[in-house]
């Protein structure tokens, strides 16, 4: 292979496709192909014989080692408002993709910006094969751990009689907030139908009872975040809002049947999923007519994989509700809870402690487990990349739709009437950078332009 490189031309090909229609169907990817172009040599004298070809590249990404697959299963937690060293060997030494934040972490909006920018850097310095995670939970209403630099967002109950559209605003709006403060993932919407007056945990967080109209809020807020330039999560599979009781300190039993489920929890969150939901957030809730064995949902293979992956179709990241939740902690210790929600088929595992080394301890149990082939390499090196590609879709960098229309000096447009069109064939001089889009990405062909430009100027 020739090693002399001559000086490279860009040649940006731009894969468009139509948006889909407002608060349709999951957001479109826009692919832009970038080709670094060497010219082939001129003829001499005496050419070089051509090399023999090379065999077909395999197009799958090399496995991850087991330590850093099994960290991009991990969300860690810390307690205070400096990251502690058992936070700093949780990334460096155990390889954890993913920071869980809470309210005890920062003191304003301008601390926040300050750890999350150290979090990335600490993640830059362990290696990581994506940007670090940042997480957190803001629902609105009683939910909401920022409130300095975001917008103020009601309880979902109240939020949702605005209807879609004013749903889709005002999550936009405070999205856009978190996304500047660096926080990439929002552990909401939730999704759960409020069934059950007695329920101890939904309540007013719930947008109602009624799939038909819960579901369309879902989706707009949803598309909010995106719009702001966060991934969402719907929350609590498969469903908190019929169950009477609190798994933050008992676990609950709902006693619907399957069919009871679909026609109802299960129309909210796929709603959720056809927006175009990033995660799913799976919860701590016996519910017999789903897995006749009583395991709790959160541990159950029948529910996070039969239901969640294959019956609803998810294809995104399946994260686990908090582990230190005394409904769990009560039954199970965190190594045990942690191997039991990854033999379920969840992604991301919320630690949910403040003890580094007890979150050491359940990241090695995993492990322990892999090695001994109770939990296939193949399944932890699939969860590790659907929790990579979330971390690089919704980069800290990337310009949120918010950030797009305030610069062009208008409201977002997602209808752009833009023209598809095909890379050219690449000899084996080409190397083709591929950078997906969303709509959030883009408000019109305007803007477009303005990407590729701010894409140029990046690649040199």
């Amino acid at each position: 292979m020739r090693r002399a490189w001559v000086h490279a031309a860009l040649v940006l090909l731009l894969v468009v496709s139509a948006t889909p229609a407002l608060l349709g169907p999951g957001p479109t990817h826009r692919s832009i192909a970038v080709a670094l172009v060497t010219p082939s040599p001129s003829p001499s004298a005496s050419p070089t014989p051509a090399p023999p070809p090379s065999p077909t590249a395999d197009p799958r990404p090399a496995p991850l080692s087991l330590d850093l697959a099994v960290g991009q299963m991990m969300a860690a937690s810390f307690g205070g408002p400096n990251v502690t060293d058992g936070l700093r060997h949780l990334i460096l030494d155990q390889k954890v993709g993913t920071v869980l934040i809470f309210s005890d972490n920062f003191t304003d909006a301008a601390s926040l910006g300050r750890l999350t920018t150290e979090l990335q850097a600490i993640g830059r310095e362990a290696g990581l094969p994506a940007p670090l995670l940042v997480a957190v939970d803001e629902e609105g209403g009683r939910v909401m751990r920022i409130h300095d630099g975001v917008a103020a967002l009601p309880s979902e109950l109240e939020l949702g009689a605005q209807g879609p559209q004013g749903v889709r605003q005002a999550v936009a709006n405070t999205a856009a907030g978190l996304h500047t403060l660096g926080i990439q993932l929002d552990l909401a919407p939730v999704a759960d139908l409020r069934t059950n007056a007695a329920d101890g945990v939904i309540g007013d967080r719930s947008y109602g009872g009624d799939p038909s109209v819960v579901g369309p809020l879902v989706a707009a807020a949803v598309t909010g975040l995106h719009d702001g330039g966060v991934a969402a999560t719907l929350k609590h599979f498969p469903g908190l809002g019929g169950a009477a009781g609190d798994p933050h300190s008992a676990m609950p039993t709902d006693g619907e049947s399957l069919d009871q489920w679909a026609a109802t929890q299960a129309r909210s969150f796929q709603a959720g999923i056809d927006a175009g939901a990033d995660a799913v957030m799976t919860t701590a809730v016996v519910v017999p007519g789903l897995d006749p064995t009583g395991t709790p949902a959160v541990f159950s293979r029948a529910v996070v994989t039969g239901l969640l992956r294959d019956r609803l179709h998810f294809p995104g990241v399946i994260v686990t509700d908090g582990l230190g939740m005394g409904g769990i902690t009560t039954l199970y210790s965190l190594p045990d809870a942690t191997i039991a929600a990854v033999r379920a088929g969840n992604d991301l595992v919320l630690l949910n402690s403040a003890d580094a080394a007890y979150q050491a301890s359940a990241i090695e149990a995993v492990k322990q487990q892999v090695r001994a082939g109770v939990i296939p390499m193949d399944e932890v090196q699939a969860s590790a990349a659907r929790v990579i590609a979330l971390r690089a879709r919704w980069p800290r960098w990337a310009p949120s739709l918010m950030d797009v229309s305030a610069s062009a000096g208008r409201r977002p447009r997602l209808e752009p009437a833009l023209t598809r069109s095909a890379p050219e064939p690449m000899d084996d001089f080409c190397h083709v950078l591929e950078i997906f889009l969303e709509d959030r990405d883009v408000a019109d062909a305007e803007s477009l332009a303005s990407q590729d430009d701010r894409l140029r100027n990046l690649i040199g």
